[in-house]
């Protein structure tokens, strides 16, 4: 069972080493030039775990009036991050957009539902039914 969390959770405090190792590994391909403590602080940020340890982390903040949503994962989670992404799209109730800067993060995205609309840029419609299952 995935179970997610927020930097004020306890459970935050057990991952984030962890989680501050993996965003700064991930940094240079998700293109996000903020530091740590500032996307922790400054967006709406949720980490995740299951059973097997930490999954990785999904962060959400506005650009140009639009909510746009950046995330960050080890190696061999393709599937629990596609529900990841699904299960944090059904707390928000505005469209949501999202840049890939590779081809696993496209994939990812049109799986949990997202449509391209640009190269590397993609929207989810809420009201819209979640990607595959």
């Amino acid at each position: 069972m995935i179970k997610a969390f927020i930097p004020s959770d306890l459970e935050f405090l057990k991952y984030k080493t962890e989680l501050k190792k993996l965003y700064e590994e991930s940094q240079e391909k998700i293109c996000d030039p903020n530091d740590f403590e500032f996307v922790t602080k400054n967006t709406l940020f949720y980490g995740f775990a299951d059973e097997n340890g930490l999954i990785g982390g999904i962060y959400y903040f506005l650009d140009f009036d639009l909510l746009f949503m950046n995330g960050f994962a080890g190696r061999k989670h393709f599937l629990k991050n596609v529900e990841c992404v699904k299960m944090t799209l059904k707390w928000f109730s505005c469209d949501i957009y999202a840049e890939a800067q590779n081809r696993a993060s496209s994939i990812c995205l049109i799986r949990a539902g997202f449509k391209r609309i640009k190269e590397n840029l993609f929207v989810y419609k809420q009201g819209q039914k979640l990607g595959k299952d």
